[in-house]
């Protein structure tokens, strides 16, 4: 079930009123949020061996790209009590976020950027990619996941 705003509105309301404890509920949110971060990491890890062995830079680029993915869902989601599953919709979201926090959309243009990339990888099969657009992916991967980590960390 997706934790829409008006469904946390109910939540902190009940547990104004001792109804649940909201604490519990955070500290459940944030377990979410960290198994994704977790995932985001792997999944860079995943880019960096592959990019290491010179296996596939396509699949570098997809890996990197879900990185972010994961990195900006489990921040999204903690911050905004909300759930998004769909690209387009969580590069917005995770825009609008570091809007809000930071001041500065940067991260969310080049998520975006590499969403584009990833999609062109995953579905055209003559695009080639060079070995320093995948570094300039798994770099923009990793500051992603610091920035979310750290807004996790701020919930």
């Amino acid at each position: 079930m997706e934790l829409t705003p008006d469904k946390w509105g109910l939540l902190v309301y009940l547990s104004n009123h001792n109804a649940l404890d909201l604490f519990m509920i955070k500290r459940f949110m944030i377990d979410i949020a960290k198994s994704r971060l977790a995932l985001a990491e792997d999944d860079l890890s995943m880019a960096e061996k592959l990019l290491e062995i010179r296996l596939d830079n396509r699949t570098v680029i997809h890996k990197s790209y879900y990185s972010m993915y994961h990195a900006a869902r489990s921040a999204v989601y903690v911050q905004m009590q909300i759930d998004v599953k769909e690209h387009r919709s969580l590069v917005r979201r995770f825009k609008k976020l570091l809007i809000m926090k930071l001041g500065d959309e940067t991260l969310a243009n080049q998520m975006n950027t590499w969403r584009s990339m990833r999609i062109k990888c995953d579905y055209y099969p003559d695009v080639e990619i060079a070995e320093e657009m995948c570094e300039s992916a798994m770099s923009d991967a990793a500051m992603i996941i610091q920035t979310c980590k750290n807004l996790v960390e701020e919930f």
